[in-house]
């Protein structure tokens, strides 16, 4: 028995004849159905007791009806470190059409969650070794959106990962307006953006696809932006993902563009997986790369996000003007490759934390040609607790030093001095500065 529908449907269907029709499964259904959960077993109870603790304590089901009719969305939790298991890769904003209870189809079917490349089980760079993927495409930071046929109203309707069109969160609570009403901030702007590119008429011979589009704000969303309540629609962008068509498959990029003619990200030359994740990883302007593996399932290619180490860390310099950021970046040796990315009134701020920063560096580097590293490692513990700093410990300041390691220890020092702290803040060159000559002093002490 393969699986060859959305496993969130396959589960919620599988679970409703069960309990409500009175099914009696085979084991072999039984087994699919729990490695399906994540857990492979022919005991029927074990996977009812699996369902409930799935859809109780990883997948979060938001409904808003019409009738007896309504619609359901199913997504992860957000407060739950993700788990690796089949029908997790498609609870990304699945969306199902419910009859009472029954599920009768499925109304949006976005692409699987992406991967971490030499993170995630089975993404390991031993596993992916040499391969080349079929398509990789630059990840637009912004806000992933779904674009669907809605039945209850007649139209075709964008939801976001997590939520309905109806619905959004207001301090913390989830709000939920009528089905006929966009209330999402990020649909209301998406909804803007196809109709004045002409997208609903495109797409409306594709009923019973599911297009998934990301839309791209003035700021990137791992800054974590507020809603764009009132925004200037024209400050954000629409570009298409990806397609997916009523059989289950999953187009590429391009093939998508192909589709309905719309704007996708910027494509990367495909090349050994290794590679472009040694060419990402030192991005400053880039959040990470999406490669769509085949797999041999058109309704399941293994997509791979290979990530850059410094991405976010640059973006909350520009955007948040973070201290802590800014001096990890400094320490790494991106002073001028940040300062490309920065305002005007930012740079002449940055050069100042790097000229602070490479003296603190200096002096620690000029204390180990002079000093005994137990004696400096003991004297940056000390004076990083005379300035307050707390979570610092010899051990790791000493193995980092023996290593020699001396960016490593900058870093875990500055991190913890500045952080919360903001670089138009004259309070930052302050403590740094403090905490150089501090330790100058202290080391001339010894």
């Amino acid at each position: 028995m393969k699986c060859l529908v959305n496993r969130v449907f396959l589960v919620e269907d599988f679970i409703y004849r069960v309990e409500r029709e009175g099914y009696s499964p085979s084991e072999e259904e039984i087994r699919v159905i729990g490695e399906v959960l994540g857990q492979p077993t022919r005991k029927l109870n074990v996977v009812l007791d699996r369902y409930w603790y799935v859809f109780t304590r990883n997948i979060e089901k938001k409904c808003s009806s019409i009738g007896n009719r309504s619609i359901c969305i199913y997504t992860w939790r957000t407060n739950v470190p993700f788990k690796i298991y089949p029908l997790a890769l498609h609870a990304f904003g699945t969306i199902i059409l419910f009859e009472g209870d029954k599920p009768v189809s499925i109304l949006a079917y976005p692409f699987n969650k992406p991967l971490s490349y030499a993170k995630s089980p089975g993404i390991s760079e031993n596993e992916l070794k040499n391969r080349v993927p079929r398509e990789v495409t630059v990840r637009i930071d912004g806000w992933h959106l779904t674009l669907y046929y809605n039945p209850l109203i007649d139209r075709w309707i964008f939801a976001t990962r997590y939520v309905l069109h109806n619905m959004y969160y207001m301090r913390g609570k989830l709000v939920e307006e009528s089905l006929d009403t966009i209330a999402n901030p990020y649909v209301e702007i998406a909804d803007v953006k196809a109709r004045e590119t002409g997208l609903y008429n495109v797409v409306e011979k594709f009923k019973g696809w599911t297009f998934t589009f990301v839309l791209e704000g003035p700021e990137p969303a791992i800054t974590k932006p507020p809603y764009p309540i009132g925004a200037d629609p024209g400050l954000f962008k629409l570009y298409l993902t990806m397609a997916r068509d009523p059989e289950g498959r999953l187009y590429t990029w391009s093939e998508s563009q192909k589709l309905i003619g719309y704007e996708i990200p910027k494509l990367v030359e495909p090349k050994d997986v290794g590679e472009l994740y040694r060419e990402v990883r030192e991005k400053l302007d880039v959040r990470s790369y999406i490669a769509y593996f085949d797999s041999g399932d058109p309704e399941n290619p293994v997509l791979v996000e290979l990530e850059s180490d410094y991405y976010a860390d640059a973006m909350s310099v520009k955007y948040l003007n973070d201290a802590k950021s800014t001096a990890l970046l400094i320490v790494e040796g991106f002073t001028e490759r940040l300062i490309e990315l920065l305002r005007e009134e930012q740079v002449d701020v940055i050069k100042n934390i790097s000229s602070s920063v490479q003296g603190l560096l200096e002096v620690i580097r000029k204390a180990l040609s002079q000093r005994p590293i137990e004696d400096v490692s003991r004297i940056i513990v000390n004076t990083a607790r005379e300035h307050g700093v707390k979570g610092l410990y010899y051990e790791e300041i000493s193995k980092s030093l023996k290593e020699s390691n001396v960016k490593r220890v900058v870093k875990k020092v500055l991190g913890l001095l500045l952080e919360n702290k903001s670089i138009l803040s004259t309070e930052t060159m302050q403590l740094i500065n403090s905490f150089s000559e501090s330790l100058k002093k202290n080391l001339r002490e010894l």
